[in-house]
């Protein structure tokens, strides 16, 4: 059902975003079928966050992401790779931490801006809040499809030995290569004297032109002082 029907609305960073043909008939349920525009933009925005916080540890951990799709009843992520069970629980809590963050700015708008929580804005505002809360309660239910199943197996996968050291080593970047020079080498350029002529195919400055000539004149001049002094 979810396989085909897509329209894709951006890319973002190479990944397409992308809307289903049930969005509208989620929209009108999630809506008890009044015509509430702030509510489904609401809940379009809180299921493109849930998928785009899968979406970014899904790319810490080096994988690659497919698409992000939004459809009537939810959303998915596909990615692609080779996942440890310890990564692909750490990505299934992406959705819900993401969900977090949308909730605090939400709670701190609300509480520094009141009016924000009234007006028409007040439907997007109770779905970046309640509906929010509701929707995080249900995905870490420990139930397939729904991110708990793999969530909740995070806890028993960090017993393990050596987990917390595999996991920093999957989240952090990985260290720039740094080209390593050869000692002869460095001990080459170190003991060059630096008014060395330069070697074939390199370019002359014309400041080292300039010096090069008056070098030439001024021994020029030396010789013929010399060649005066020897005949007189």
């Amino acid at each position: 059902m979810f396989e085909s029907g897509y329209l894709r609305i951006f890319t973002w960073r190479g990944v397409p975003v992308r809307l289903h043909w049930t969005l509208p008939l989620g929209a009108l349920l999630f809506s008890g079928g009044a015509f509430a525009p702030a509510f489904w933009l609401g809940f379009v925005l809180l299921v493109f966050a849930h998928e785009l916080g899968h979406a970014l540890l899904v790319r810490k951990l080096r994988h690659r992401v497919m698409a992000i799709d939004i459809t009537g009843f939810g959303g998915m992520c596909r990615w692609t790779g080779a996942a440890t069970p310890l990564e692909r629980s750490v990505i299934a809590w992406g959705g819900v931490l993401a969900q977090v963050v949308l909730l605090v700015i939400a709670l701190g708008l609300v509480t520094a801006i009141p009016w924000l929580g009234r007006g028409w804005l007040a439907p997007m505002v109770s779905v970046f809040l309640w509906t929010n809360v509701y929707l995080m309660a249900l995905n870490l239910l420990p139930f397939p499809p729904l991110d708990g199943a793999s969530a909740w197996r995070l806890i028993p996968l960090l017993r393990r030995r050596g987990a917390f050291g595999e996991l920093k080593r999957a989240l952090l970047p990985l260290p720039r290569r740094v080209k390593a020079q050869a000692p002869w080498r460095r001990d080459q350029q170190r003991d060059a004297p630096r008014s060395a002529a330069p070697k074939s195919g390199q370019g002359m400055g014309a400041q080292e032109l300039a010096d090069m000539l008056r070098d030439v004149g001024n021994k020029g001049g030396e010789a013929r002082k010399g060649d005066k002094h020897r005949w007189n």
